[in-house]
C-alpha cells in the first residue's frame, strides 16, 4: 500500500511547483481526502479478497 506521508509530500511539491500557496484549509481538505481515498481503497481490497458467499437457508425453529 501506498505510503501516505509520501503521496501527500508529492501533492504538496506538485502545488508548489505550479506556483500554489496552501494555506492550512487547504492542507486539511488534501489530507481528509487523501485519508477518505486510501480508506476507500482498501475497503474495496478487504470485499475483493474475501471468499464467494453462500448463502444457506435457515433451519427450521426448535418449538
Amino acid at each position: 500500500m501506498q505510503n501516505r506521508k509520501k503521496i501527500e509530500a508529492a501533492l504538496m511539491a506538485l502545488a508548489s511547483k505550479e506556483g500554489l500557496v496552501l494555506n492550512g484549509q487547504d492542507k486539511l481538505v488534501m489530507r481528509t481526502s487523501l485519508s477518505n481515498v486510501l480508506a476507500a481503497k482498501e475497503r474495496h481490497r478487504q470485499r475483493m479478497s474475501t471468499g464467494e458467499f453462500q448463502w444457506k437457508k435457515p433451519e427450521p425453529r426448535r418449538r
